[in-house]
């Protein structure tokens, strides 16, 4: 068990095996920190919590070592340098195990598919409660779907211009407008807007 106190900085991350390393929160942390020569040894606790996949692990190790950063793998207690100098076999374990990691995590999201399709047979239900208009009511709530009620509330929009003002799919503004309409908000909501613009004219 590591001592955190003999590092400088520690960072955990609870995230998706499935994200890409530069696009979690900490990994962009440690990769702005490795570029500005800020990092001179990172410790991580297996080669699969640098990538996604292969390709991720082996880019990211690639990044450290042009920093000259000494990676080191806690599992398997090898370092990416030894005496400043590059170490032939961290090279090498760090395709072999990248690559099984990869292997096993495709594994696992086959067995979890095989499981979900035995499941459906047997007539078990995975997802929300359909039909649910409470859950509409809390989707609707969302900072993201206030957003596109506020520009469909207007009449002014294309459902292409709003899914580019809130830099959502129009899949996603087409989903809020369905729901909108179902549960009666988006009248209200247009309603609303429009008492509003008679008042202002009224007594403007």
């Amino acid at each position: 068990m590591l001592d955190l106190q003999d590092f400088d900085l520690v960072l955990q991350e609870q995230i998706s095996g499935s994200v890409a390393f530069a696009k979690r929160p900490k990994g962009q942390e440690v990769l702005k920190m490795v570029k500005a020569g800020k990092v001179t040894d990172l410790f991580v606790e297996e080669f699969s919590r640098l990538g996604r996949n292969a390709y991720d692990t082996l880019t990211t190790l690639q990044i450290c070592e042009e920093n000259n950063v000494n990676v080191h793998i806690q599992n398997m207690s090898v370092s990416s340098r030894v005496n400043e100098k590059a170490n032939p076999l961290f090279k090498m374990f760090s395709h072999i195990f990248s690559v099984i990691a990869e292997q096993e995590r495709e594994q696992i999201k086959e067995r979890t598919e095989m499981g979900k399709v035995a499941a459906r047979q047997k007539g078990v239900v995975f997802g929300r409660k359909q039909g649910s208009n409470e859950r509409k009511v809390d989707f609707l709530g969302k900072d993201g779907s206030k957003k596109i009620l506020k520009y469909l509330s207007t009449g002014e929009y294309t459902i292409r211009e709003i899914s580019k003002l809130t830099e959502t799919s129009t899949a996603t503004v087409m989903k809020v407008k369905n729901i909108a309409l179902e549960t009666k908000v988006l009248f209200s909501i247009m309603l609303a807007f429009s008492l509003k613009c008679c008042n202002a004219l009224l007594f403007d």
